[in-house]
């Protein structure tokens, strides 16, 4: 059986390929859903799927089962699903959509079924959507990064000027990809949303929406995020409210506001275990000042 199926081959041309992954590359599923939310409003066809029997261990990636209405149930599977948008403007670049769920097995052989569609579809340019947690503040507008081993994206993008990538250490599919593309001489730019690594949530809108604006300098249709960004407000007031009591947590959200209002930037990709030792580093500190302020009233 093959793993790629196409239920539909459409003839697009000088084709914008955008694809997100659930898991590693995926905090607070950011970018999954900016990836949802993009075939939903061009909207785009499903037109292939990549089955994933060959791809994961199931005893990480579970599937999933759900109860209808009428009490039938369905089991839902790590899914990679393919969406094509065709632009009426006949001189306009068409858009290729993939939203999957990074594998655990056989990268070479997925990042090839994914280079199979691109061929397939003429693909000029591909953007990969990211989001990592890091050390920023929820307070401050959400930080968008790209980065392109290529200085010139194409026709219609000369204005974006990407840096090329200075991370190293442990990779995701989106760099497998990245290196499948460099060989069949396809352009590639990453784009990753950077979450607070402190709030712990399913999914924060304030990503999505700073990743799809980012992404829309690549479009050739225009997004309306209005919804979004009213959710993202809401979110944000929310978490603020929420945060209100936590003193702790308020002292280490000033900090990160003085670091990132200074522009300071951090070299290369956080590491999850510095930003839990940076955390616990001004707790344990916070910690010591409360007691030295505590004998002070005491002696």
């Amino acid at each position: 059986m093959p793993t790629l199926e196409f239920f539909e081959k459409p003839s697009l041309k000088r084709t914008i390929f955008l694809a997100a992954w659930e898991g590693w590359p995926d905090a607070a599923e950011s970018a999954t859903r900016a990836a949802r939310e993009l075939a939903r409003q061009l909207p785009a066809t499903k037109f292939a799927s990549i089955d994933p029997e060959e791809f994961y261990d199931f005893s990480e990636q579970r599937p999933e089962v759900e109860t209808a209405p009428d009490g039938s149930r369905t089991l839902s599977w790590p899914s990679n699903e393919f969406y094509y948008w065709k632009n009426d403007d006949p001189e306009g670049r068409d858009v290729v959509i993939l939203v999957g769920t990074e594998p655990n097995l056989r990268w070479r052989r997925y990042a090839e079924q994914v280079t199979t569609v691109i061929s397939e579809c003429n693909v000029e340019l591909m953007i990969t959507l990211g989001a990592l947690l890091d050390s920023v503040p929820h307070t401050r507008s959400p930080r968008v990064t790209g980065s392109s081993v290529d200085l010139d994206l194409g026709e219609g993008f000369e204005t974006v000027q990407y840096p090329p990538p200075t991370y190293e250490g442990p990779s995701g599919m989106t760099s497998v990809i990245s290196e499948e593309l460099s060989k069949i001489g396809v352009k590639h730019a990453g784009i990753w949303g950077h979450a607070p690594h402190y709030v712990q949530v399913a999914h924060n809108p304030a990503i999505t929406v700073a990743l799809l604006k980012e992404v829309q300098r690549f479009l050739p249709k225009q997004l309306d995020l209005t919804p979004m960004e009213q959710e993202s407000e809401e979110f944000v007031e929310n978490l603020q409210r929420a945060l209100e009591d936590q003193k702790d947590i308020e002292g280490y959200v000033r900090q990160l506001e003085e670091r990132y209002d200074s522009e300071e930037e951090r070299r290369g990709r956080p590491e999850p275990a510095e930003l839990v030792q940076e955390l616990e580093e001004f707790l344990r500190s916070q910690r010591q000042d409360d007691s030295e302020e505590d004998g002070k009233g005491q002696a």
